[in-house]
């Protein structure tokens, strides 16, 4: 019997953590997205707000040269029927490609260590990465699929008026999310990271029940 062709994916910015994860698992890493199962986009800086119809808050930092190249890649994947999945500022981008917005600034998040998230759909609780500043603010057709287990105050601005709007102790922190039109998996934490062995096996779960690709 013919071995199983192992699952490609494109990595986007070809990052050397997400790489050598995803080589760990298993899966063949390719530069055409002809060739990819998957695209993976990857961390760093902040979303242009501009794309969720937002101002910049002070602490936002962002690459529009980076957003518009990554934006082409969004849909050159969804001509070609690709799924994508994003971590930390890659899910972000997902995020906001798909119709979400952000908190623009949130706290007890970009923190050293971990934090705890539940799996709204099995109502595990386990330990995940938190680096970032940012909190997704996904769409009534995402489904949210881990959320952060304590409150934070997040900051929004009003595009009318330019007013922070904060937000505290109310609403979910969503680190996970699912948008089952675009195929788009949003992933907030960090498997990537060495020592976090037992999130990337969660991460790589994840793709596979929602995106449908596996090794």
């Amino acid at each position: 019997m013919a071995s199983k062709t192992p699952p490609s994916v494109l990595i986007v910015d070809y990052a050397h953590g997400y790489t050598e994860m995803f080589k760990s698992a298993g899966w063949r890493i390719v530069t055409n997205i002809r060739e990819a199962d998957l695209v993976q986009f990857t961390g760093g800086s902040d979303v242009d707000p501009t794309y969720y119809g937002e101002p910049k808050h002070r602490s936002t930092h962002c690459n529009p040269i980076r957003d518009l190249a990554e934006q082409q890649i969004f849909l050159s994947a969804r001509r070609n029927g690709v799924p994508v999945a994003g971590i930390c500022r890659g899910g972000q981008f997902l995020n906001v490609m798909c119709g979400g917005r952000m908190y623009q600034d949130v706290n007890n998040h970009g923190i050293p260590g971990v934090h705890e998230t539940r799996d709204e759909n099995t109502g595990e609780v386990f330990n995940v990465t938190s680096t970032h500043h940012q909190m997704i603010i996904p769409t009534r057709d995402a489904e949210v699929i881990g959320v952060a287990s304590e409150s934070t105050e997040k900051i929004s601005i009003n595009p009318k008026d330019l007013k922070e709007q904060r937000v505290f102790g109310r609403g979910r922190d969503v680190e996970i999310c699912y948008y089952e039109e675009f195929n788009a998996l949003c992933f907030q934490p960090h498997p990537e990271f060495p020592g976090h062995d037992d999130l990337a096996n969660r991460y790589f779960a994840y793709v596979k029940e929602n995106c449908g690709v596996s090794v």
